[in-house]
């Protein structure tokens, strides 16, 4: 550790008391307090609302949006998809501060517990993409879904940790049952719509993503035969796997036999660039085969708290993902 990180910790106050939860919460918001204070057209009108704010309006509105005669078209961009990860990134000691101070296990039981509430995540998504939730629409769309999912999530794990000092049952398995409930009315609510309705309903579609992701992911495991990297097997490896290639699967469908387009940016440049429609799933599994790999080496040598949260977070990107463009598909929006 060198000299300038141990000053900096030693300035910091402890992890998880009142005075870093204070720092931590509030940093943020004074920092874009005062840069809107001191810029405030820079800072709203050109970055907030022409990267961040105004897709999401443009996309409720399913059309471009204009503000103070800016612009702003929904979907993702290079600006918005750096700053959702810095989002992403930021919030890793926030959980591990929250789950530390319920005692939870950090555990594979918890990421499957937590996997449904992720589930559901892309499901609700997905509800908007065809236009159930009315006036709701805007609270589901990236990046104001996170922060649903994520209160729904802290609430769950509280009544969790309350529920397993009464024991009355475990902290996997409360945030489980509810993210369960959450998942199923949700994929129902979905499901009910496409057999009432005269619309496009494409069964196969979810079946075929969700074939390809377990195919391939089964295939993964059969070839960890071959190698000698301990926990490659990891159950939240396999998780993590599983996520990336659903969402990686649900593209190659939607390019191949639908007409989509790859959404994130970086996929849809290699797409442009290549033409080939395979090429997002050949490039994500290809990623998340190389992460995988360095986490399951370094599982040993990282703090546990620490390599379990980044390698839960692999799964939680792709998985919800998957199931928004699975239900889409099936839907036909």
């Amino acid at each position: 550790m060198s000299t300038v990180t141990r000053r900096i910790e030693t300035a910091l106050p402890e992890t998880g008391s009142r005075e870093w939860w204070a720092l931590y919460l509030l940093t943020p918001l004074v920092l874009v307090g005062v840069a809107l204070l001191a810029f405030p057209t820079l800072i709203y009108d050109q970055f907030i609302w022409q990267y961040l704010w105004g897709p999401v309006v443009a996309d409720a509105a399913s059309q471009p949006v204009t503000h103070e005669g800016i612009r702003a078209v929904q979907g993702y961009n290079a600006v918005n998809t750096v700053t959702y990860l810095a989002a992403v990134a930021y919030s890793l000691p926030g959980l591990r501060a929250y789950l530390d101070a319920l005692d939870v296990s950090f555990n594979a039981r918890l990421a499957y517990g937590l996997a449904p509430m992720i589930v559901a995540g892309g499901a609700m998504r997905a509800l908007e993409d065809i236009g159930l939730l009315g006036d709701y629409a805007v609270w589901f769309i990236t990046p104001s879904i996170y922060v649903v999912v994520t209160g729904v999530t802290v609430l769950a794990l509280g009544v969790g940790a309350l529920a397993r000092d009464r024991d009355l049952g475990s902290t996997p398995s409360t945030v489980g049952f509810v993210g369960a409930i959450w998942a199923v009315g949700a994929i129902g609510w979905a499901l009910r719509h496409g057999f009432s309705t005269g619309a496009t309903f494409r069964l196969w579609a979810p079946i075929a993503t969700t074939g390809i992701a377990l195919g391939v992911t089964a295939l993964y495991y059969w070839g960890t035969n071959f190698v000698d990297v301990a926990h490659l097997r990891h159950p939240l490896i396999l998780l993590a796997v599983f996520g990336q290639l659903w969402d990686a699967a649900q593209n190659l469908i939607g390019v191949t036999f639908l007409g989509f387009s790859p959404k994130l940016v970086v996929t849809n440049f290699v797409y442009q660039a290549t033409g080939f429609s395979g090429s997002t799933f050949v490039l994500k599994f290809l990623v998340t085969l190389g992460i995988v790999w360095y986490l399951a080496d370094a599982k040993e040598e990282m703090n546990h708290a620490w390599w379990w949260l980044m390698t839960f977070f692999i799964g939680a990107i792709g998985l919800p993902m998957g199931v928004r463009g699975s239900l889409r598909m099936m839907l036909g929006a």
